[in-house]
């Protein structure tokens, strides 16, 4: 085991617990705040909590660190603080690989979501080619085609493959 300062270790292991506990509060009031807006929100999707709790749990590893390093507790109960530290700190990074894989999902539905045109934008755009001729509607397309092939270009000569 890591044997640091005790000073330091129950410092760093109050600071852990108080950020879990501000996590915590801070994810339960967005919980909250989704559920007035008609979302339906769980705890276990709620990074905040999640985090408020890897860090209480993180704060708690340290408490009993520190405990088994200065013999704070006596043999009998050595027993049983040993394994459940290890249990702790299992748990924290069952915690940690939850709330990467809530961060990777959630990225991924924004990219999802990201349209390329507003509906609005799409709307408009459907509403005007049908009162235009088919000359006209080809002129646009073509007009649009030249333009995304100038971004293209100029994306490519900013990148420097060009």
């Amino acid at each position: 085991m890591i044997h640091l300062d005790p000073r330091f270790t129950a410092i760093i292991s109050v600071l852990f617990i108080a950020m879990g506990l501000y996590n915590m509060y801070v994810g339960q009031k967005r919980m909250r705040l989704l559920r007035d807006r008609g979302n339906p929100a769980v705890w276990y999707k709620q990074v905040g909590i999640l985090t408020g709790i890897e860090y209480s749990l993180l704060g708690v590893v340290l408490l009993l660190n520190l405990g088994i390093s200065t013999g704070f507790f006596p043999e009998s109960v050595a027993t049983i603080v040993v394994p459940l530290y290890t249990l702790v700190l299992v748990l924290a990074a069952a915690v940690l690989l939850l709330i990467l894989l809530q961060t990777l999902s959630a990225s991924r539905r924004r990219v999802r979501k990201t349209p390329l045109s507003t509906p609005q934008e799409l709307e408009q755009e459907e509403v005007g080619n049908q009162e235009l001729t088919a000359e006209q509607r080809a002129t646009q397309a073509r007009h649009r085609r030249e333009r995304r092939k100038k971004a293209a270009a100029a994306r490519r000569r900013q990148s420097g493959r060009a």
